[in-house]
């Protein structure tokens, strides 16, 4: 009585094997949910950077035609960061460029400088990557107009 009992109960249950399977099963389904998300996350965190990179540019424009004063964005590729400056050296804004992100001097070089009216010093190019796709930021002559397009 003692066997037919024993073998009763653990005949319904699941074995260790197959046990193993759904958990192989499982993570490999789950690795692959990981290995879509992390093209998406990096390309996210491209527009994010392009969208905020757009905003400062946008703001250094308003603050020369305020101010009535020259202002510059600077990129230092070095220190993968950009600012935003008066005068010579005074730093009113400072913004951290993602690891993935080069920026690439253009016909503009590192700088991107309004004059007092708002408008453009010079007219010209800086190049981005994020190691996927290459942009080319175009900034144009008159009231400091500016895009990013994709290369």
């Amino acid at each position: 009585m003692y066997n037919k009992h024993h073998n009763e109960m653990f005949s319904s249950g699941y074995t260790l094997i197959e046990m193993m399977i759904v958990l192989t099963v499982f993570s490999l389904m789950l690795g692959l949910v990981f290995i879509q998300i992390a093209p998406t996350q990096s390309a996210s965190s491209t527009r994010h950077f392009l969208e905020k990179l757009q905003s400062d540019i946008r703001y250094t424009q308003e603050l020369a035609y305020s101010t009535g004063k020259p202002h510059r964005l600077s990129f230092s590729p070095s220190t993968h960061t950009y600012t935003v400056i008066s005068n010579a050296t005074n730093v009113i804004k400072s913004a951290n460029i993602p690891e993935n992100i080069t920026i690439k001097k253009g016909t503009l070089g590192h700088h991107i400088v309004y004059v007092g009216n708002g408008n453009i010093q010079t007219a010209g190019t800086i190049l981005i990557n994020d190691g996927k796709e290459e942009y080319k930021l175009v900034v144009q002559l008159g009231a400091g107009r500016f895009y990013i397009e994709k290369r």
